[in-house]
């Protein structure tokens, strides 16, 4: 049994008792001790690792509360398209990869935000056709919520003039000729998604165990992930295989909830390394893609509110079915009109919800009706939200909300409120550096902004506030009992941890991104040393 002796520095334990002291010691796969070097001088012998963390922090293994790892995972083996200037750009990218794809094979990407292009620029097949006419090409946006495609995708997936757009999605389309432009939002894309071939499950266990790596690189030792079958089965391969070290809290996709109640499965059924979670549903769409569900229309418009994804009726028998059969919530609402059709629906479960212990879930949270806002506390759902959104998403959302974006990313006041606040990235949406999502959530502006004005500085949290959200918080999000000794670092917990370079408590907020990870460890076992 390994055993450490962690001193000389800073420890976040994320403890409300005693939040921080200055040693920690590990044995095994726990916490052995939290305190003072006096207070641990009689434990610690020469069987005990000594590590001077020399002046830098400790603190828990971050958690990302919301994740799709095998999309993340596929991504980094596709075309990283983020940071392109233009269409032309992304182009430029599949053109190169056109000569070392084999006929019959897909080019796929994912980081493209037409937000930041030149104005009047826009996804257009043509763009695509003109580098690879007979590779069919499909590539995200960066919100994952709209796929661009060329005209041999779109033969592959038989959309042409006469194919209806699918029940909460959008075939965009020509108004003069109703030809597809090749830009699909929604649930339109999964036309063109059910048609590319799917890698086998060694391919994917592979990709999973490299994006794993890269998150430990980034301090994380738990993720709540948001794919469905397919990664949940090469999770369950990589746990059989002894490759698993990540602990996995596991989403059920709406459209498999039958065959989850047909199995008797309920939230909180696993182990230690991976347990069942929340069922997920989508109430609408995205900024980037204006498909959010709005109260009122979007900015420069006379009617257009967005996309109703799942319609609410339909969502509440979706809610109501799995709340009876023991499984919790979690529903993607970004919009003000989605969030409050969905705390609607949890009001209406509540009381079975608490006789079944059910902790429900909002992902994502992102623009609120101020009437709305302690409507979370008051029902007990947590909101889980993606603080590193805001550094990308402030033009789009003043843009398109105007004045409503006063209550985007609403942090402190739902804080104040009385919420439970759980953070995560959904990569490959973004990044899943958490100390980038941390800056975002504690300065609220651009990292290259010309201006030192925050974006909404009343919704700034403090760094501490923000880490209870990666630690604490997202235990609360999981709905696993108190017991489970996660996300803190107090005698009995899981010796899941990290060392940052410095001590951000004493850090000036700009410099936070440029701190390092110096290691991960979790269970007891380093799984990254920088």
């Amino acid at each position: 049994m390994a055993k450490y002796y962690f001193h000389g520095g800073r420890v976040y334990t994320a403890s409300s008792a005693r939040p921080f002291c200055s040693a920690l010691a590990v044995a095994g796969r726990r916490v052995l001790a939290a305190g003072t070097e006096e207070d641990l001088e009689s434990i610690v012998d020469d069987t005990f690792v000594r590590i001077d963390i020399s002046g830098r922090t400790l603190l828990p293994a971050f958690t990302d509360s919301h994740i799709h790892l095998m999309h993340y995972a596929l991504s980094m083996m596709g075309l990283d398209l983020t940071g392109t200037s233009g269409p032309e750009d992304v182009a430029e990218l599949v053109a190169k990869a056109v000569t070392n794809t084999p006929p019959g094979a897909w080019i796929t990407g994912v980081g493209w935000n037409a937000h930041a292009w030149p104005e009047g620029k826009v996804p257009d097949r043509s763009y695509l056709d003109a580098v690879a006419p007979h590779t069919p090409v499909a590539v995200w946006c960066k919100d994952l919520h709209a796929l661009w495609v060329n005209t041999a995708a779109l033969r592959l997936a038989r959309i042409g003039i006469d194919t209806p757009d699918p029940e909460g999605g959008r075939i965009v389309r020509d108004p003069e000729t109703r030809q597809a432009t090749g830009l699909l939002n929604e649930t339109a894309a999964q036309l063109v998604m059910k048609v590319i071939p799917e890698p086998t499950q060694a391919q994917l266990v592979e990709a999973l165990v490299r994006a794993q790596a890269a998150l430990h690189s980034m301090g994380i030792g738990c993720i709540h992930n948001m794919d469905g079958g397919r990664a949940f089965a090469a999770i369950q391969q990589m746990r059989r295989d002894g490759k698993l070290r990540l602990r996995v809290v596991q989403a059920i996709p709406a459209a498999d909830l039958d065959a989850a109640i047909d199995l008797g499965l309920s939230s909180g059924f696993g182990d230690e390394w991976l347990v069942i979670g929340h069922m997920k549903a989508f109430a609408d769409g995205s900024l980037g893609s204006r498909t959010a569900h709005m109260l009122k229309p979007y900015e420069g418009t006379e009617d257009y509110t967005g996309i109703e994804v799942t319609p609410r009726e339909e969502l509440g028998r979706l809610v109501g079915r799995a709340v009876l059969n023991n499984i919790a919530c979690a529903i993607h609402a970004i919009g003000d009109r989605a969030n409050r059709d969905v705390l609607d629906i949890f009001e209406s479960v509540r009381e079975d919800s608490i006789a079944r212990g059910l902790t429900h879930r909002i992902e994502h949270a992102q623009v609120l009706h101020p009437n709305d806002l302690r409507r979370f506390a008051d029902l007990g759902v947590v909101a889980s939200m993606q603080p590193v959104h805001v550094l990308g998403d402030i033009p789009a959302a003043d843009k398109h909300w105007g004045g409503r974006s006063r209550w985007a990313y609403a942090f402190k006041s739902l804080l104040r409120s009385g919420t439970v606040l759980a953070f995560g990235s959904d990569a490959p949406v973004e990044t899943p550096h958490p100390l980038r999502g941390m800056y975002a959530a504690v300065m609220r502006r651009q990292p290259d902004s010309d201006s030192e004005r925050a974006w909404y500085p009343e919704e700034r949290l403090t760094l501490e506030e923000t880490l209870r959200g990666y630690t604490v918080g997202a235990v609360a999000a999981a709905g696993l009992p108190s017991g489970s000794r996660r996300s803190t670092l107090v005698p009995g917990a899981f010796a899941d941890l990290t060392i940052l370079s410095t001590d951000i408590f004493a850090l000036p907020m700009p410099d936070l991104l440029s701190t390092e990870i110096d290691a991960t460890m979790v269970n007891g076992e380093f799984v990254y040393e920088r």
